[in-house]
């Protein structure tokens, strides 16, 4: 009996302590109990790892901490040998500014943008790691794609090796959507065998790319974040926000971004130098009224279309805006829930919607809008008077192929 009954307490302690284990130190904790850290704050936790290293940052002002300390500033205070910055477009403290050296810590800065776009042989001579930390918005035709996969590019050209610190996706991480991009579309603005909306982490990306068009040639390292899943809303995790590029204001310009960026390709302002770029759009001879009315027709869901005058008349790069100083009838595109949402589909109904109802509505005579959507078949559907589902229709089969392959890279459930 009493050999019995000490084996039963002791069960019962085993038990008792698994489940203390389980609850105290989250053995088996849900992703959401894990405190979030993005993936910089975790490769800082590494710092020794790149004791005796020569490291190279490819960064710019989104490249971050959770606490807004930038990533240079950040390993330089590690006592981290950080011996060249590589920025994108916009440069490295997100000021324009392309000087030769970072003037906070005096570090040599090479720009990849404005005729160079990818390190040269001679740029990476003295680096043993470069470090790649930017915020981009998931969309293909935003240029810091290009620059990832650049980078990828050179690091497995010179055999160096290439660590991706991850960042979550702005909008829904599980939304993919557009054509794919076409041999002979390729462009600064569209290089990434995608579509429009991609889906991924900056890291998924990279995996993605080092594998299916590198060939797994790059010695890749993506350092994951803590705590995040693809549930996990970015608004949610209350970082600090730094604009991704001078006209990406807030979150929610990003969500639209995937549906106004196509505008660049046309006569008709996308709301840059306004309050809301890329959620406002019009020109001064839109009829409003019937465009809003024609789009909220649709029923699309997560979104409302609201009408709306602006005057674009901030000049925020070196370019004035569209309309510079005009007054525009403009339609508001009001994102309810951006988890719902589809903006690629609703860029394309905004295309057909100008066109058909706009005299004045001209595309770029360049065909600029062939870059942006990866082919020319947007446009010319739109020309032929295709609906919008017929559109949709068209980039189905491309996308079902890209889903199946991106499902390989995804590193978070």
């Amino acid at each position: 009996m009493g050999n019995r009954l000490f084996i039963t307490m002791k069960l019962f302690t085993i038990v008792l302590l698994l489940l203390l284990n389980i609850n105290c130190h989250g053995e088996v904790q849900k992703a959401a109990d894990v405190k979030f850290r993005l993936g910089n704050e975790v490769l800082l936790e590494k710092a020794s790892d790149l004791k005796d290293k020569r490291i190279a940052v490819l960064t710019n002002q989104t490249g971050i901490l959770a606490d807004g300390t930038h990533i240079i500033d950040a390993l330089v205070s590690k006592g981290v040998n950080v011996v060249k910055i590589f920025t994108p477009e916009h440069g490295v403290r997100g000021d324009e500014n392309y000087t030769e050296t970072d003037e906070k810590t005096g570090i040599p800065i090479v720009s990849l943008y404005n005729g160079k776009t990818k390190p040269s042989k001679s740029d990476l001579a003295d680096v043993d790691i470069l470090v790649y930390d930017i915020q981009d918005v998931g969309a293909r035709f935003y240029t810091y794609t290009s620059t990832l996969y650049y980078a990828i590019e050179a690091a497995s050209e010179n055999s160096k090796s290439i660590w991706v610190c991850d960042r979550p996706v702005i909008t829904n991480p599980e939304y993919t959507a557009g054509f794919m991009l076409e041999a002979g579309y390729e462009s600064f603005v569209g290089l990434i065998p995608a579509p429009q909306a991609y889906g991924m982490t900056c890291g998924e990306l990279a995996s993605y790319l080092n594998s299916e068009v590198f060939g797994g040639s790059a010695k890749l390292d993506v350092i994951l974040m803590d705590g995040y899943s693809r549930k996990t809303n970015y608004n949610s995790l209350k970082l600090t926000w730094v604009k991704p590029s001078p006209s990406m204001f807030y979150p929610s310009t990003a969500v639209c971004y995937l549906a106004n960026c196509l505008l660049e390709g046309t006569n008709v302002s996308e709301g840059r130098g306004t309050p809301k770029p890329f959620e406002y759009f019009g020109a001064p001879w839109v009829d409003q009224q019937k465009i809003a009315d024609e789009l909220n027709a649709y029923n699309f869901e997560g979104v409302n279309f609201e009408t709306v005058t602006f005057t674009p008349s901030e000049k925020i790069s070196a370019y004035p805006p569209k309309f510079f100083n005009k007054e525009c009838n403009g339609i508001f595109i009001n994102v309810k829930d951006k988890n719902n949402f589809n903006p690629v589909k609703c860029g394309a109904a905004i295309l057909s919607a100008l066109y058909r109802n706009c005299p004045e509505f001209k595309f770029n005579k360049d065909n600029f809008i062939d870059k942006l959507a990866g082919t020319d078949k947007l446009r010319k559907m739109i020309i032929a008077g295709n609906t919008v589902d017929e559109i949709e229709a068209a980039w189905s089969d491309g996308l079902k192929n890209y889903n199946e392959i991106r499902i390989k890279y995804l590193l978070y459930k």
